[in-house]
């Protein structure tokens, strides 16, 4: 099929709006887990829990707000405005330290301090998760879904797919010199303001999208709509397409919220040492993402996914093995690749079969499976790896004993990554005969 031409401001908010919602939610991905772990000295099970929850919180913002911008119409005003709020919750979290709690609730004692601030985290983190949920996934997901169609999504999704790895590149790279030098407070107002200024200049130019459908039916009916056993089977390949991406992000959630953790303090990488690793695996990356988009516009899925699968899996346990820095950058930039082309395929093939009458609503069922089960199960499984297997600890800043993330945490992720292949075979063979 002859690929649909995007206009310039399609691809200006795709690119805007990408980049920058994949930079916010990469700091709230990576950076809170080691503002957590290291600045307020919580432990790897705070971060299971912050994860969890900031999932809960994303995936019910999504379904409820989702319908209300299908109801409402307005995707443009709620993408923009969402982003300007996003930014400055963001910009709040300069404000959190023990030091801080200390001098609110001076009667407390040094742990009860701890636990405060910690918790002081976890709500942030759930406020912020509510404002970038409705910003990004309830409406910048939407709006893509209805400004694309199924001969360009593949290209959409590849250079989208780009933008959490440059967004790793910044957070995990850039930043980790900009906090040396700066502090965490200035870094998170550095990066509020990035987003918030986002919002602002998309008032500008940000259309409403083509395809939009008002949503008929009633909030109450249309939040449980999704999980009727009738709406299921109508959209069975969508449902199977999600079970697909729920297995893949529950592998990647074993070992992502401890990632940065595991190189600064398992492999003892120093700040320079790790931001060089990740900027060059994630460059690698970021190329071959662009291109797996452009091919598997023209292959088709079917043959991208099965190769895609294989070199995520391939690279995990290479990963599990390599504790140098040149070894580990073969090793990610294997693992990334087939991590940048799953999604590719996947996140794709998700567009193609959401209900366009209900794109709202159903951003809410797609987080459930790509978000809020993969960001609980997967993170505690990791935790429980640590737990069981870690053969070292970390002094943190508060002399207080944590573990340290093991490789093993790798193995565990290619070995549930295995199990993707189950529906994704049955979902291409029906899509090859329709």
């Amino acid at each position: 099929m002859k690929q649909t031409k995007l206009s310039a401001s399609s691809w200006a908010t795709i690119i805007l709006f990408g980049l920058i919602g994949q930079i916010a939610w990469s700091i709230e991905n990576m950076q809170f887990n080691l503002f957590l772990f290291n600045y307020i000295g919580g432990t790897t099970s705070d971060i299971a829990a912050m994860v969890a929850w900031s999932a809960i919180i994303s995936t019910f913002t999504t379904l409820i707000m989702g319908i209300v911008t299908d109801r409402i119409g307005k995707r443009r005003l709620f993408l923009c405005v969402g982003y300007i709020i996003w930014g400055i919750i963001t910009m709040a979290f300069a404000f959190i330290s023990r030091e801080n709690t200390a001098r609110l609730f001076p009667s407390l004692t040094a742990a009860q301090v701890l636990a405060r601030t910690a918790f002081f985290v976890i709500f942030m983190d759930c406020i912020m998760s509510f404002f970038g949920s409705l910003a990004n996934d309830a409406s910048f997901n939407a709006w893509v879904t209805e400004t694309t169609d199924e001969t360009n999504r593949a290209s959409v999704e590849g250079v989208l797919n780009v933008f959490p790895l440059l967004a790793m590149l910044i957070v995990a790279g850039a930043s980790g010199i900009i906090i040396e030098i700066t502090g965490w407070p200035l870094f998170f107002v550095l990066m509020g303001l990035i987003v918030s200024i986002c919002g602002g200049i998309g008032l500008l130019f940000v259309k409403e999208p083509p395809h939009m459908e008002s949503e008929k039916m009633g909030i109450l009916e249309s939040i449980f709509y999704g999980f009727k056993p009738q709406v299921i089977k109508e959209n069975k390949m969508f449902y199977l397409t999600l079970l697909a991406m729920c297995i893949f992000n529950i592998a990647v959630q074993v070992f992502m919220p401890y990632l940065l953790i595991y190189l600064e303090k398992t492999l003892a990488f120093d700040t320079v040492t790790y931001s060089v690793v990740m900027a060059v695996v994630i460059i690698l990356a970021s190329i071959a993402s662009i291109m797996i988009g452009r091919i598997t516009d023209n292959i088709g899925k079917e043959k991208m996914c099965n190769l895609s699968i294989v070199l995520f899996i391939v690279g995990l346990l290479l990963a599990s093995m390599m504790k140098t820095p040149i070894l580990f950058i073969i090793a990610g930039t294997i693992m990334m690749t087939g991590f940048v082309a799953i999604s590719v395929v996947f996140m794709s093939t998700i567009r193609d079969y959401t209900p366009m009458e209900h794109v709202g609503m159903f951003q809410g069922i797609r987080l459930l499976a790509y978000v809020l089960i993969p960001m609980i199960v997967g993170p505690f499984i990791g935790d429980f790896i640590i737990q069981q297997f870690s053969t070292g600890t970390y002094v943190n800043g508060y002399n207080e004993v944590v573990n340290l993330p093991v490789s093993w945490i790798f193995v565990a992720s290619a070995f549930l990554a295995l199990f993707i292949f189950l529906p994704s075979r049955y979902i291409f063979q029906n899509k090859k005969r329709a």
